[in-house]
């Protein structure tokens, strides 16, 4: 890691550039727009859920999505049978999401509410509070939700599978959406996270690594490694936990910032020189 001061200050200071006021370039805005519990889980697992492709896309498919679903997603979610989902979401399409995964997605979702009540208290049910991480956690989630799916008889369509919609670190996959709805509902309340789960603590979360996040974390010595998967997120969270043991994933909203508004991209370096990060980042030092 480079100098732990500077990194420590550099970073911190990141965090106050990129504050509340980015809330609009990041699909957890979306998920402000809703004020109760539930409808927040709900919300925001759709929305980590979709959260892949071009920002203006992902939040346009979010959109389409949660205005189907009415006021109050956790609402429709309580009370939806299959075939109605199957209808509410026909034509739906983000990239290769269609409106079967999306009902399927909502299927898994009723049954958790009518297991669990809702789907925190399903997560506090599989959680080990002895495991220094969420990586159990989000495995047994994974397997919980997709066994549920299960029961989508896919009503005169093709069954497929949608894994990929509810991801397992036992697979290897970086699964940053999944710790991106983990990041939203633990951390905070900030403005930016809600912090609703309390019976997690935010020092076990695991940063959700996404191309952006892998391409900061190696300008600023945050990991060696080549490939984006879980041990890389794994490693980028130990040493963002060496910063800050209690919350070390305050820092992700602010990283992947510059990504996603285009200040520093791998094709724009962007004015270097009076980058919040130019002190420790080997871009401009290497």
């Amino acid at each position: 890691m480079k100098n732990f001061c500077a990194l420590k200050t550099c970073l911190d200071n990141l965090v106050k550039v990129y504050d509340v006021q980015y809330l609009d370039s990041d699909p957890i805005g979306l998920v402000h727009d809703y004020e109760t519990l539930d409808d927040i889980e709900i919300a925001g697992f759709i929305t980590a859920s979709l959260a892949y492709g071009g920002a203006v896309q992902i939040r346009s498919s979010v959109c389409d999505v949660l205005n189907r679903m009415g006021s109050s997603p956790a609402e429709f979610v309580r009370n939806v049978t299959l075939s109605d989902a199957m209808e509410t979401f026909l034509g739906f399409k983000h990239r290769w999401t269609d409106g079967y995964d999306i009902a399927c997605l909502v299927w898994a979702l009723r049954c958790t509410i009518k297991e669990a009540g809702s789907l925190g208290a399903l997560v506090q049910k599989l959680d080990n509070p002895g495991d220094e991480t969420i990586e159990g956690t989000m495995i047994r989630l994974s397997a919980w939700l997709l066994d549920e799916t299960g029961d989508c008889p896919g009503i005169g369509i093709k069954r497929k599978p949608i894994s990929y919609l509810i991801p397992s670190p036992s697979k290897g996959s970086a699964c940053k959406r999944l710790a991106m709805f983990f990041r939203w509902m633990v951390r905070g309340p900030d403005g930016i996270d809600f912090g609703l789960w309390k019976f997690l603590h935010p020092g076990r979360l695991v940063i959700p690594l996404d191309r952006h996040i892998g391409r900061m974390a190696g300008l600023l010595g945050l990991s060696s490694r080549r490939s984006q998967d879980w041990k890389m997120a794994l490693e980028i969270t130990a040493e963002l936990r060496k910063l800050d043991p209690d919350d070390p994933l305050k820092y992700d909203f602010a990283l992947v910032r510059p990504g996603i508004v285009g200040s520093c991209t791998s094709s724009l370096r962007g004015d270097c020189e009076t980058c919040t990060l130019s002190e420790v980042c080997s871009g401009i030092n290497g």
